[in-house]
């Protein structure tokens, strides 16, 4: 069987060294999303002969696994996917497939799949160069936003995340949830936010924090997928302060400098969401799957 392990932050450097060679786009195999979210999802990884394998436990068996990630041929470690599923007894279901890989799947191994599309699991792709200065007539109303956010509250400034304000970024969330009459302390996110503040330095993020009159008012928390693209994982915004989430989207992405492509994860079926994320125009919207080899 496969050696599936719980991800550990002294194993994020190999699978950083694997991520960035293969130029994924999906957040799924940001090493960083895969540590702060392995005890949600019960993810497992093995890197085995320059691929990163990757499963999602239930019950202590794999309910899912991603399609190979590395440099080669990937056949031999999808063998080794349906070899593991057989030695546990379970099917081998590949999950959070994208297009290609779905393609490629079928390539590889010339069996037949059922596949189904998982909605709103879909990552949001976009130019750093659109969220930047906000082009043309499409972002008209986005650009109208700010400007009135800055003309609203002159004395704004955005600061990058430091142990100075770690506690500040919390302190949104923690704002956030008390507005959406969410309790913090079962919430899921919440908990996320604070292990990757409380871990900020070791899984490598950036992020930063907006202020109004030295009042944390929006944060925003994300990490690099590999050079070319960017994973926004956490973004939170008070809303009595009209056009914040706007004002504190444009303001990071001047951060990125040297990133062509910055994906803003899934909507997670929220209507509202897809909305916001499609206002922005994506240059790309990366589909996901299941696929099942057909009996």
């Amino acid at each position: 069987m496969i050696n599936f392990k719980t991800p550990r932050l002294e194993d994020l450097p190999a699978l950083r060294a694997i991520t960035e060679k293969h130029g994924t786009m999906g957040c799924d195999f940001n090493p960083a999303n895969i540590y702060i979210w392995r005890n949600r999802y019960d993810i497992r990884i093995c890197v085995r002969d320059g691929f990163l394998l990757l499963a999602y436990f239930r019950n202590n068996i794999p309910w899912g696994y991603c399609f190979p990630v590395g440099e080669g041929d990937p056949k031999d470690m999808i063998d080794e996917i349906y070899s593991d599923a057989a030695a546990r007894g379970c099917k081998a279901r590949f999950v959070m497939l994208t297009d290609a890989q779905r393609e490629k799947l079928v390539e590889l191994t010339g069996y037949e799949y059922s596949f189904e599309e998982l909605t709103g699991d879909e990552d949001y792709i976009y130019t750093n160069y659109d969220l930047c200065l906000l082009p043309g007539k499409k972002y008209h109303g986005k650009r109208n936003h700010i400007s009135k956010f800055n003309r609203s509250y002159p004395n704004w400034n955005f600061t990058l995340i430091s142990e100075k304000n770690k506690a500040d970024a919390l302190t949104i969330v923690e704002k956030w949830c008390e507005n959406n009459e969410i309790d913090a302390s079962t919430f899921e996110e919440y908990a996320a936010i604070k292990e990757t503040l409380e871990n900020y330095e070791a899984l490598k993020m950036h992020g930063g924090v907006l202020y109004v009159d030295e009042t944390p008012v929006a944060m925003t928390i994300g990490s690099r997928i590999n050079q070319t693209t960017f994973d926004v994982e956490f973004e939170k915004a008070l809303v009595e302060y009209d056009g914040s989430y706007a004002k504190v989207n444009n303001e990071f992405a001047k951060t990125l400098i040297g990133f062509e492509f910055i994906n803003r994860e899934e909507d997670m079926g929220i209507e509202s969401l897809r909305k916001s994320k499609l206002s922005y125009h994506p240059v790309a919207i990366l589909k996901r799957y299941i696929g099942v080899k057909n009996d």
